[in-house]
């Protein structure tokens, strides 16, 4: 299932960063190159409920990223 997830966010451009501390998970969390979703799967899963609620930050949401990349941090 996590393959699914991890192919579906390298589709979308998004860097995966996968985190086990067991070999076998290290494995299959590589294991995503040998298939492609297609549009008709990206779509079904863009559309499952995220957990995201009005108040909760949506990382994919272009104006909260124009927000953040604009802001700046001081030491």
């Amino acid at each position: 299932m996590s393959q699914v997830v991890f192919r579906w966010n390298i589709q979308r451009g998004v860097i995966v960063i996968p985190k086990t501390t067991h070999k076998n998970r290290m494995i299959e969390n590589i294991d995503v190159w040998d298939f492609e979703l297609s549009q008709d799967e990206m779509k079904a899963i863009s559309t499952l409920d995220m957990g995201y609620g009005e108040s909760r930050t949506k990382h994919f949401d272009p104006e909260f990223v124009r927000m953040v990349l604009g802001v700046k941090i001081h030491d």
